[in-house]
């Protein structure tokens, strides 16, 4: 019979050590559980500080935005001219925000290659047509005036004609329509209009990155990319007075290359310190020699201009932990400023 007690009173003795395990295992898993929800509350806070943060960057984005539009304005509004000593022409335009700042970016848009000019062209189904047109013949010079390898140059031409014209008809030796683009890997087809953007650029043939440029060609081709834009519109027009000295080879491209770099560059240089009142009064000037005048192309000068119409304002804004960065480009009509698109983040 004592036997028998001490059977039934070490059975109990195990069980509270189970249960005691037991307890503990339930006490781990609780706090784990604890932990995770904790983290995932932590996080979820954090995530909505800075939905907050960065919806509130966004509004102060727009407000560098709508500062950028008023700055234009009041320079056209002042003598429906725009010109470098312009307060929207300042390097760095900087403000002070509660929790941070905004930094704001004017570029006028009129002082690069439009290339969508090519837009309006064809591929020319006959001898009796023009094959180089005047704004291919402006943009070959701007090639040669930035020293990009003849060969080079003539791979980029033909392929961004054929691009941007509306017909389905391969131009010269390097051109390409449907059938080149559709045999690409994945195949695509060629816009046949005007871009939207230079980033487009890595689709034509000749721009592509493909692997075989060398680090001379690819450097060479950014720069080109530097001194070329995609405005919605055909013409190809530049303004005398917001052109810097490093951009000297646009305006000696306008001549098809009868202007040295270095005679563009001076002009520039000689320019008045609030820009030319009127194109006339670059242009006199130049075609006071009868050698001169009687050489270049006098149609150039309705390619010029003392005022700018497109604009791209880039609003930088440091807002606590939210940084944001929005490029705007501004079109100008009937002497307002209005947005016609938007890029958030760097631009391609």
């Amino acid at each position: 019979m004592n036997s028998g007690s001490r059977g039934r009173t070490a059975f109990p003795r195990r069980c509270r050590g189970v249960a005691l395990i037991l307890v503990l295992l339930v006490v781990a898993l609780m706090t784990i559980v604890a932990t995770q929800l904790g983290s995932l509350l932590q996080l979820n806070i954090q995530q909505a500080s800075n939905r907050e943060q960065y919806q509130q960057a966004y509004w102060y984005a727009l407000g560098g935005e709508r500062l950028a539009r008023g700055l234009i304005e009041a320079a056209l509004t002042a003598d429906n001219r725009i010109h470098l000593g312009q307060a929207w022409a300042s390097p760095l335009l900087s403000y002070p925000i509660d929790g941070g700042f905004m930094q704001l970016q004017i570029q006028d848009q009129r002082a690069c290659f439009n290339i969508n000019a090519l837009s309006a062209l064809n591929t020319a189904q006959d001898s009796s047509q023009d094959q180089n047109p005047r704004p291919l013949r402006q943009l070959a010079a701007l090639l040669l005036a930035l020293d990009l390898d003849p060969g080079l140059g003539s791979q980029l031409l033909e392929p961004l004609r054929d691009w941007l014209d509306s017909d389905s008809l391969p131009t010269g030796v390097n051109g390409g329509e449907d059938l080149f683009y559709t045999n690409q890997t994945p195949p695509y087809l060629p816009a046949n209009g005007p871009l939207v953007d230079l980033s487009e650029l890595a689709f034509i043939d000749g721009f592509r990155a493909d692997g075989q440029r060398s680090d001379e060609e690819s450097q060479q081709l950014q720069e080109l990319r530097g001194a070329l834009c995609a405005l919605p519109s055909d013409t190809l027009e530049l303004n005398l007075n917001t052109l810097t000295e490093e951009q000297a080879p646009l305006l000696g491209a306008l001549f098809e290359g009868k202007v040295s770099n270095a005679d563009a560059q001076q002009w520039i240089v000689d320019r008045p310190t609030e820009g030319f009142t009127d194109v006339d009064q670059f242009w006199a000037p130049l075609v006071a020699d009868p050698q001169f005048a009687a050489s270049i192309d006098a149609t150039v000068k309705d390619q010029l201009n003392v005022s700018s119409d497109f604009f791209l304002a880039r609003v930088e804004v440091n807002y606590y932990d939210a940084n944001l960065v929005v490029y705007t480009r501004i079109k100008v009509r009937d002497g307002k400023p209005f947005v016609y698109q938007r890029h958030y983040g760097a631009l391609n």
